[in-house]
């Protein structure tokens, strides 16, 4: 009978030491899941600030814009292969593609492209193939270049750049360089204090600080600033930079046009 009791003890040593160690992996898997999503509503809500920052301005007539640039791992893509990665890119934006990819080749550059306009959305699509004369041979770079042009549905830039980005996880590639831009009109003409004071209330609501501010014939207004609520930035006379403003008046329109992009402007402007 003791050798009975010592053995039930025993038993229920090793189970409750099991039962011990599950509990722990259970806890430590529920953890990592909880720390996970709690980085990626943190992300989400880093850029979704952005742009209720650029919403606030009460500017009319918003559009903004994503750009993608980004170099393929592989230096030989086969054109199939290349018809591919634009296919699945379209695909995971839910993007239907009712033409053919379009095929240039002007010098040592070849492109693939597709592009779609829809009502309040242009879509461009490219990998673009560059030729580099060496000694011994000829060697190619590819890069992948994404461009979605959005109207009014402002939020709706995070959602796509969240689908992006798996997709270019999927597909092997984790370098990129990310550029977001908002931009919309004040139908009045914006005097000097105007702008500056706009600036400012921008660069605060992003929780960041004017890196250098500078005018250009007293008309048109620039502003480099940088923030922690954004992870990309670029460096430039020994200052961090993730966020351009911009102010211009058109006096043609009789409006003053708005900027901001992150981490820089990246057209003509």
């Amino acid at each position: 009978m003791e050798f009975l009791n010592r053995f039930t003890l025993t038993l229920q040593r090793i189970f409750s030491l099991k039962r011990t160690k599950v509990t722990l992996y259970m806890a430590a898997v529920l953890w990592l899941s909880v720390i996970t999503q709690v980085l990626v509503n943190r992300a989400f809500f880093k850029n979704f600030q952005i742009a209720e920052a650029f919403v606030k301005t009460s500017t009319e007539d918003i559009e903004c814009s994503l750009e993608i640039v980004t170099q393929h791992h592989n230096d030989f893509l086969s054109e199939a292969d290349k018809k591919d990665i634009i296919r699945y890119i379209a695909d995971a934006i839910g993007l239907r593609m009712d033409k053919e990819i379009e095929i240039s080749k002007n010098g040592n550059r070849t492109e693939y492209a597709y592009n779609k306009q829809a009502k309040k959305a242009i879509t461009s699509l490219k990998v673009v193939s560059l030729e580099q004369d060496t000694d011994e041979s000829v060697k190619l770079k590819n890069y992948v270049i994404v461009r979605l042009k959005i109207k009014d549905s402002i939020q709706s830039l995070e959602k796509y750049r969240k689908l992006l980005d798996n997709a270019f996880e999927e597909l092997g590639i984790k370098q990129k360089q990310v550029t977001m831009q908002y931009e919309g009109y004040i139908s009045d003409f914006m005097s000097k204090e105007d702008k500056e004071d706009m600036a400012r209330r921008l660069v605060e609501e992003l929780q960041g600080e004017i890196a250098y501010d500078y005018w250009q014939d007293d008309t048109v207004y620039t502003v480099y600033a940088y923030t922690g609520l954004i992870d990309e930035y670029i460096e430039t006379a020994g200052c961090k930079i993730n966020i351009q403003i911009a102010m211009t008046y058109d006096n043609q329109t009789e409006k003053t046009k708005i900027y901001l992009a992150t981490p820089i402007i990246n057209q003509d402007w």
